[in-house]
């Protein structure tokens, strides 16, 4: 199929060359009027157009699942972007450089827009300067715009956010309830990531994506607008144009709703297309499990391919099945050349059967890079392009594409940010930096304000600043303080949990962690009044075999002795008994999928956008895993 395209290409060409030439010519031969003369101006114009697209495509790599339509509109969709490419680094560094004087022309604009709002008319006024800003107006968190928000979804005018809100929004819900959140988009926002992806990668305009993606829940507020989250795709032509031309898989598919089946019929469809360019997922825990689901239903994604026919057991929507059948056409040939592939075993599968990869699109929260590195995709590159969440949709852009750590660049156009000390995040209304205070190897909890309408808002993450670009700081997200181990003040993060987990596997032979969580024990009592209890950690871990799955109370203890070792102040309730054991309850391989499905089907949390949590904060999800422990103390739980 790439010959054939890169043939019908040249064969465009030289027809479009020829036709403009021919029209020249005819024009030359004869006198003609002025609208004869713009006439063929226009075809000229256009004959000349084409053929230079024609004649640049079939130099390009190319999808084999392209139709014509589907080839010019992602050739159009990058040219667009290559042309606006540098209008946005120009803007981009220019703010980098003087990064205080982009933050005050962001907040004069920001006041300016909802000065004559509800909420600015109280807060906002006679706030002139940085200074003000911080001295008058309190730092908040959600619930101070809980209310704001909700009339604002009910269709109320002038409440809050003075400019057009596209839809709403639901944070992920995954350490907490999850929050409606007005959304507006930044005009450049929308093309930072997909401008530093394609100089970064140097991914071809012709080229489609792997992507793996879930249809979560979603419904309409009272004024009509669509909430849902952040990476759902609405039934919108748009929509319908973009994925048909940037991803391997039919619209229809995007519609699927449970994640198995979304996993793969996704999956089947990039199998199809050797010159898959980019994979992309919104968390590297979502191509771990794609990458699973390929090893072990390889014969039957297989016999699906080879026969052009979605597998009948697939529990999907008749109407979807119809879809993705009409879409899919048998390719034999493609399936011996995976199963050949297959055969040599899975290290490494991913550049194997997609041997012109660029790259993996995702962002890792939870280690799961690592594990991909060593197995699924060893030899391919990762990039996480964007530093976002719900409340803010542009904080930072990731410039590399060179191995290093997950690291990105603050945006200041595009978003006001403070920094309230690590050691002083703890208080309600301690002091905080501007973006030029910061110091490098200091961490920081971050405070945005955002075009979506928060003011000063304490969005709960805790960043390190690892250097300056240009003078911007380039930061590091380490943890949240929703995820902080905290029975007694000691305040423990995922990172001391995970360095203590991390040493404790070297003494326990022969397992594979797959997954990890914590949970304070007071939830095992939250419902038995007048009950006295010890208070503990519990480290939930899952390995990936059933052998092995039994530790010893000696090698369950060195998790404990760590995580003293590495915790001064945890080490210090452990002297005086405040603080009992550490806990490791070992659960069967499987549980923590089952956790993410049980806490989607019980929260506002979806597929895409599911974070497994480090702290579990309910009773009802503590009590679900122990259902799965396989190994308990002997105490009185």
């Amino acid at each position: 199929m790439l010959t054939k395209w890169r043939f019908q290409c040249l064969l465009w060409g030289m027809v479009s060359a020829y036709l403009t030439v021919s029209v020249i010519e005819v024009y030359v031969k004869k006198e003609t009027s002025w609208l004869s003369l713009a006439v063929t101006g226009f075809f000229v114009a256009c004959g000349s157009l084409s053929t230079m697209i024609a004649f640049h495509i079939s130099t390009l790599r190319c999808s084999e699942t392209h139709t014509l339509m589907t080839l010019l509109l992602e050739y159009t969709y990058f040219q667009f972007i290559g042309l606006f490419g540098p209008l946005i680094v120009s803007k981009l560094t220019k703010a980098w450089k003087e990064p205080r004087k982009a933050q005050e022309t962001f907040l004069r604009e920001l006041i300016s827009r909802d000065a004559n709002t509800e909420y600015g008319k109280r807060y906002l006024k006679g706030i002139k300067s940085l200074q003000d800003f911080r001295d008058k107006h309190p730092l908040t968190k959600y619930d101070h715009y809980q209310d704001y928000f909700q009339r604002l979804a009910d269709g109320e005018k002038n409440v809050c956010v003075a400019t057009k809100v596209e839809r709403f929004g639901l944070s992920s819900g995954t350490t907490g309830k999850g929050k409606l959140i007005p959304l507006v988009i930044s005009k450049s926002g929308r093309l930072v990531a997909g401008v530093y992806l394609q100089r970064l990668a140097g991914v071809s305009p012709v080229q489609k994506i792997a992507t793996i993606y879930c249809r979560s829940a979603h419904r309409f507020t009272k004024s009509g607008l669509l909430v849902a989250a952040v990476s759902f795709i609405p039934e919108s032509r748009a929509s319908k144009f973009l994925t048909g031309s940037l991803s391997n898989t039919p619209f229809p598919a995007y519609k699927i709703s449970t994640d198995f089946e979304a996993t793969y019929v996704h999956l089947l469809f990039s199998l199809t297309d050797k010159n898959i360019s980019v994979f992309l997922t919104p968390f590297a825990s979502q191509v771990y499990r794609a990458f699973a689901v390929l090893e072990d239903k390889q014969d039957m994604l297989l016999a699906d391919l080879s026969q052009g026919k979605i597998n009948p057991n697939l529990n999907l929507d008749e109407d979807i099945r119809q879809s993705v059948n009409a879409a899919l056409k048998p390719n034999p040939a493609r399936a011996d050349e995976l199963r050949a592939e297959f055969a040599r075993g899975f290290v490494g599968i991913a550049s194997r059967i997609w041997p012109y990869l660029k790259c993996v699109l995702t962002i890792d929260v939870s280690g799961y890079m690592k594990k991909l590195q060593e197995n699924y995709t060893k030899g391919t590159k990762f990039y996480s392009p964007s530093y976002a969440c719900t409340e803010c949709l542009s904080l930072g852009i990731n410039l590399w594409m060179d191995g290093r750590p997950q690291q990105y660049v603050l945006l200041p156009s595009e978003v006001m940010l403070e920094f309230i000390p690590e050691e002083f995040s703890g208080g309600d209304s301690p002091e905080t930096l501007l973006i030029d205070e910061v110091e490098v190897g200091k961490r920081y909890e971050t405070v945005i304000t955002s075009i979506s309408g928060f003011y000063r808002y304490r969005m709960g993450d805790v960043v390190e600043v690892v250097g300056f670009h240009e003078n911007c700081p380039v930061i590091q997200v380490k943890y949240r303080t929703g995820e902080l181990l905290n029975l007694r003040s000691e305040k423990i993060n995922k990172l001391v949990v995970n360095n203590a987990i991390q040493e404790s596997l070297g003494n326990w032979p022969g397992v594979t962690l797959v997954e990890w969580t914590c949970a304070e024990s007071p939830l095992l009592y939250e419902d038995q009044d007048g009950v006295d209890f010890d208070m503990f950690y519990m480290l939930f871990v899952e390995f990936d075999s059933l052998e092995n799955l039994r530790l010893s109370e000696e090698q369950k203890s060195l998790f404990d002795k760590s995580l003293r070792k590495q915790h001064e102040f945890y080490d210090n309730y452990r002297q005086v008994g405040t603080i009992s054991e550490a806990r490791v309850m070992i659960v069967l391989p499987g549980s923590f999928k089952k956790l993410q499905d049980f806490t989607i089907a019980n929260s506002t949390a979806s597929y895409n956008q599911f974070k497994m949590p480090k702290k579990l904060r309910t009773k009802a999800t503590v009590d679900f895993l122990m259902k799965f422990v396989v190994d308990v103390y002997n105490s009185n739980l």
